[in-house]
């Protein structure tokens, strides 16, 4: 005897199974926003996610801008999401320094291992010896993006951009370097980043942002020393000599 109600749900696997679903959910995104960013159907976009139609290679490329993935993710059931290399990291100084240190497109997609939300993230390779305290020359590291504002503890490993004159200027600002290191408070209240390389053309301290008030007396000086080990409530501000990119969460040894 048929029961009563809803027909029973098909639980047979599809017959191509993909990620979509999956991505599409990590990006906040609606199906009809994935079509019409790709440039197909609704129709034909609820069919792949469904597993009803194959993805082909072109479909696949027109896909991986909207999902902010590659194409071997879209098929990767149960594996992670790739992270693009954008930044190279190096000092000002060095004979290794990239002639640009924003990476061109398309960008190398690389996949971390147990790192949580990768969607997130975009990696840097280090291409000199301005962080050898910690790391090799070729090292990846993957950087968590800030939010802004952001709240940051003191003591974070973070990567900071610094420009060649301040930003928030009317015409295009020129990156003078990008490094890794400890975000630090000083004295007066300023962000700095304490550098971590045995290089000695590399300043120790390099200012991010300085403190809000630019005069202090002794009792604010005290005020800002008892904030040391605060957390930062950082939202970058016209004229900062450098930004901070992002928060350093997982590394991987060299490519």
């Amino acid at each position: 005897m048929r029961a009563r109600g809803r027909p029973p749900t098909t639980t047979a696997a599809r017959r191509y199974p993909n990620r979509l679903r999956e991505l599409r959910s990590r990006c906040g995104l609606s199906q009809q926003a994935v079509a019409a960013a790709a440039g197909i159907s609704g129709a034909y976009y609820g069919a792949l996610e469904r597993g009803d139609k194959r993805i082909n290679a072109e479909t696949a490329e027109r896909l991986c801008k909207p999902l902010r993935c590659a194409a071997g993710d879209l098929l990767a059931v149960g594996a992670g999401i790739s992270v693009p290399l954008t930044v190279a990291v190096a000092a000002a100084e060095a004979d290794a320094r990239p002639p640009e240190y924003d990476l061109p497109e398309p960008h190398e997609r690389l996949q971390p291992r147990q790192l949580a939300q990768p969607e997130d993230c975009f990696a840097a390779e280090l291409c000199d010896d301005s962080a050898n305290l910690d790391f090799e020359a070729g090292t990846v590291l993957f950087v968590r993006r800030l939010a802004a504002p952001a709240s940051i503890p003191v003591g974070a490993k973070v990567l900071a951009r610094f420009y060649l004159q301040p930003s928030g200027r009317p015409d295009p600002t020129t990156t003078h370097e990008v490094l890794y290191g400890i975000l630090d408070r000083n004295i007066v209240g300023d962000l700095v980043l304490i550098t971590r390389t045995r290089n000695r053309l590399v300043p120790r301290h390099l200012l991010v942002q300085g403190a809000a008030s630019a005069g202090s007396g002794f009792g604010e000086r005290a005020a800002a020393a008892a904030l040391r080990d605060a957390v930062v409530a950082y939202e970058p501000r016209d004229g900062d000599p450098a930004e901070l990119l992002g928060t350093v969460v997982y590394a991987m040894g060299p490519l």
